[in-house]
């Protein structure tokens, strides 16, 4: 690769880019339909699973935008998306002009059902193959690389 890397740098190198590259491979079972959908816009869909009009806890953009680490033009263009593949609609909350209430429409619930039935049958193949305590260690490995790599620095 490159000058003055060890084989391990190497190693974490490629390693990094192929996790890079990961996405779940939630379209791949064919037991649970078919979408066009990527992993930012179904965590989108589940933040705003359980909104109503009568809810305290809706979920609105700005809780949005903190959870996909996204900017607010990002988190719009993101409905955007959703509401033109009609998973989801946004109207002004009667009681609070300033505030968009943003639901899943029926499509939406049956894409996230739909969804979860690949995410399960895929964690269970994983966990599976991997053990419990391979798992938990991939998960701890995962979130101190993940704290290591946000530190910065040198």
């Amino acid at each position: 690769m490159s000058k003055g890397f060890s084989d391990l740098e190497n190693e974490l190198v490629k390693a990094f880019f192929r996790i890079k590259h990961l996405t779940l491979p939630l379209h791949a079972d064919p037991g649970c339909g078919n979408t066009d959908i990527s992993v930012a816009e179904i965590e989108l869909m589940k933040a705003v699973r359980h909104n109503i009009l009568e809810s305290d806890e809706n979920a609105y953009i700005c809780d949005i935008q903190a959870l996909l680490s996204i900017s607010k033009a990002g988190a719009s263009k993101m409905l955007s998306v959703l509401e033109k593949k009609g998973y989801l609609t946004r109207e002004i909350h009667p009681e609070n002009r300033r505030w968009i209430l943003i639901t899943l429409t029926p499509e939406g619930h049956k894409v996230l059902e739909e969804l979860r039935c690949r995410e399960d049958a895929l964690f269970k193949r994983i966990i599976g193959q991997l053990g419990e305590h391979e798992t938990a260690q991939f998960i701890d490995l995962t979130n101190k690389f993940v704290d290591i790599t946000l530190e910065g620095g040198s």
